[in-house]
């Protein structure tokens, strides 16, 4: 059986927000875990837009003169690819520009982002406070912004998994590099004790056909995900997403070879959505499709 899921925390949906203009792409569909991703094509924008989250936008494509004003301050800076604005969430904001470009939206429930701060740092709600940021560039929010947007169309059976772990990198980066309060030192996880590793890869192979979380495993642990995360990978050398996948690779393996059933079937053995995604999965990582697999070895 799969562990209970922890309470979910959304950013806010969209009867609270509404579709913003230009909106080509959002994730509320998928109901993933305290984050709400979103790909616009802005042209010509004058607009006021509640900020009931914390919004890391990641600027793709275009070079527009943006306005933002808020709080009674306004600022106007030359914004292009790869750099990113951070509106901490609080009183609307205006944004302003001429001209065409194309963002990515990052959208994060402030009670995950204090979730993730109280299991990381142990930082009190009250003295979580993230800065303003207005346009600089940022080669990692980039990155992950990009990723998590790719997870949008995915349907890999790791990808739920994949989006917690970004989602926590992303809230870690902002409470280092963009938080008010003095962090603690970072120091390196400690590994996970040989009991607490078995657990781990026994409920992973237990559940491998099901979409289950980097939270769920860790709630077996009694860690947090971050911390688990950390833990995980510091013991086995591959992130849990990774491993995941390779166990799921493995199994398929030993059905191809030790079984006749279906590849069908051996794909909703593995939790693959349908026997496409499990082949592409399956070519990744061994090379060879699952038919020649099986017929070649």
């Amino acid at each position: 059986m799969l562990a209970a899921h922890r309470p979910r925390h959304t950013a806010a949906d969209a009867r609270n927000f509404g579709a913003p203009p230009g909106l080509l792409l959002s994730s509320r569909s998928r109901q993933w875990d305290g984050v709400v991703v979103e790909l616009h094509h802005f042209r010509n924008v004058d607009v006021v837009v509640p900020v009931r989250e914390h919004i890391v936008g990641v600027h793709l494509t275009g070079a527009v003169n943006l306005l933002q004003s808020r709080n009674g301050k306004t600022c106007v800076k030359h914004v292009r690819a790869g750099d990113v604005t951070i509106t901490p969430h609080g009183e609307p904001k205006r944004f302003q520009h001429t001209g065409e470009n194309v963002v990515v939206l990052l959208r994060l429930a402030p009670a995950f982002v204090q979730e993730v701060a109280g299991d990381e740092y142990a930082l009190d709600p009250d003295r979580l406070e993230l800065r303003e940021n207005f346009g600089t560039p940022e080669p990692q929010l980039v990155s992950i912004g990009k990723r998590l947007l790719f997870e949008i169309g995915a349907e890999g059976p790791n990808g739920r998994m994949m989006v917690e772990a970004l989602t926590i990198e992303l809230v870690l980066h902002l409470l280092r590099h963009h938080g008010a309060a003095l962090l603690p030192p970072t120091v390196p996880a400690p590994k996970l004790s040989r009991r607490k590793l078995q657990r781990a890869i026994e409920y992973i192979d237990f559940n491998l056909r099901e979409d289950f979380s980097l939270a769920d495993v860790a709630q077996t642990l009694a860690m947090s995900p971050g911390h688990f995360a950390h833990a995980f990978k510091q013991t086995t050398g591959l992130p849990p997403h990774r491993f995941v996948l390779q166990r799921r690779v493995e199994r398929a393996k030993s059905l191809l070879l030790e079984t006749d059933l279906p590849i069908t079937e051996i794909a909703h053995r593995i939790g693959c959505a349908s026997p496409s995604h499990f082949s592409v999965m399956f070519h990744r990582l061994t090379g060879r499709s699952p038919r020649d697999y099986r017929h070649e070895s």
